[in-house]
């Protein structure tokens, strides 16, 4: 129990410092805090997800998202072919990790719906959707990936969301249980011209619900795993609105001088509001 508690603060210590690092330097962060406490990766994983990639599926000639979630070594699989790119050379095809039966007409589903969840709510993007089998119950992946170039101002901008669900339905109990972790890593760029400068603005989210309901069928699972998901991606937009971007145009608009004959005296007025919240 004792070494369990100390994993568990290290684990809270670990989340509490990378969201304190840049978090365009999560990838990286995330290596570093895995070589010290290897013992520390498999708790760290539903928390903290490394960056989105982006694969093309040829077989169906669309794009899917790549993660650890739908790897075995360099390769992934797709969730619209249900096949391995690029082809594992070394392991043998039925060898390879697929989820069951049930699992994969599932998976077939909550793709079709999660991916005109995406077109609706972003515009755009890619999703993918990975289920995997658990002792009572099963586990799935919801993953979003929208970037943006050269458009409204935005220089470029990321968006990777990571939803990870459990969903225990034990055959003594009447109920389902659900939790969601949710990961957000964004990043946005502002251009501006000679006077301004670029602005970057990053954050790394994190956010954890649990819920428990009645049996009602697979059917049921979709509609109250997706209700979860657009009620948490809501929060963390309200969220990164209220506060982050506040508090960004705070410190904008604290260090910003609006005529240079103004320098002056802009800076040991900032200087005393430094000192002073000291």
């Amino acid at each position: 129990m004792k070494s369990e508690a100390h994993e568990d603060k290290q684990k809270q210590a670990a989340l509490s410092l990378l969201r304190r690092l840049p978090p365009q330097d999560l990838e990286q962060n995330l290596e570093n805090f895995i070589k010290v406490a290897p013992h520390l990766e498999q708790k760290l994983a539903p928390h903290v997800t490394p960056p989105l990639k982006i694969k093309h599926d040829p077989v169906t000639n669309q794009f899917f998202v790549a993660s650890d979630y739908n790897c075995h070594g360099s390769s992934h699989r797709s969730p619209w072919s249900n096949r391995y790119f690029p082809p594992p050379e070394e392991t043998p095809e039925d060898n390879l990790p697929y989820p069951s039966q049930r699992l994969r007409r599932l998976e077939e589903h909550f793709n079709d719906v999660f991916d005109a969840y995406k077109t609706s709510y972003y515009e755009g993007g890619v999703s993918s959707v990975y289920l995997w089998d658990l002792d009572e119950g099963f586990a799935g992946a919801f993953l979003i990936k929208k970037s943006l170039t050269q458009t409204r101002g935005v220089s470029k901008g990321e968006w990777d969301a990571v939803h990870v669900v459990e969903v225990k339905e034990s055959p003594n109990a009447n109920i389902s249980e659900f939790k969601l972790t949710t990961s957000v890593l964004t990043q946005v760029g502002v251009a501006g011209d000679a006077s301004t400068g670029e602005t970057d603005f990053c954050a790394f989210v994190t956010r954890q619900v649990e819920d428990k309901r009645k049996k009602m069928g697979e059917e049921m699972h979709l509609m109250h795993i997706g209700r979860m998901i657009e009620d948490i991606e809501t929060s963390i937009c309200h969220g990164l609105d209220g506060f982050y971007m506040a508090k960004q145009r705070e410190v904008l608009s604290s260090v910003r001088t609006l005529d240079a004959a103004d320098a002056p005296y802009c800076l040991p007025a900032l200087s005393h509001q430094t000192s002073a919240k000291k």
